[in-house]
């Protein structure tokens, strides 16, 4: 019961930081690279989904991620870096469960976009700085 206000808390804060890291590439980057991205989330995810929470160390860890996500870092390589991030905040957002389902939504939405036609007009994904108007009254 002390955890659930915790994980609300965790679930919007990875909501914002998807929907962050998505729309700063979006603005910043070409289709190439986009679609570089997409294809190297879909390959994290593939690896690091079916592997059990029991696998501490080896390739299929979530160590083994969190290793990549460094080196992208250190080497600057913003397509691994992207995507290495991306696959962590989904993966997080899946153990969250039922809470974290909106993100992975929201990422699944993205890769989809970023693998078919990343020129095309995308629906923007909101803001995540500003308030949305729904809770402004009326």
């Amino acid at each position: 019961m002390f955890n659930l206000f915790g994980n609300e808390r965790k679930s919007k804060r990875l909501k914002k930081d998807a929907l962050t890291i998505i729309r700063s590439d979006e603005v910043a980057y070409r289709s190439a690279h986009l679609k570089a991205c997409a294809a190297m989330v879909a390959e994290y995810l593939g690896t690091f989904l079916p592997a059990t929470p029991k696998i501490r160390t080896g390739p299929r860890s979530a160590i083994s991620l969190k290793q990549r996500h460094r080196d992208a870092r250190r080497r600057r390589d913003q397509v691994q870096l992207t995507a290495a991030t991306l696959s962590i905040i989904y993966l997080r957002a899946r153990e969250i469960g039922p809470l974290g389902a909106p993100t992975c939504e929201i990422i699944d939405n993205a890769m989809e976009r970023w693998t078919g036609d990343p020129d095309a007009a995308p629906d923007a994904p909101p803001d995540p700085t500003r308030a949305s108007a729904s809770l402004t009254p009326k």
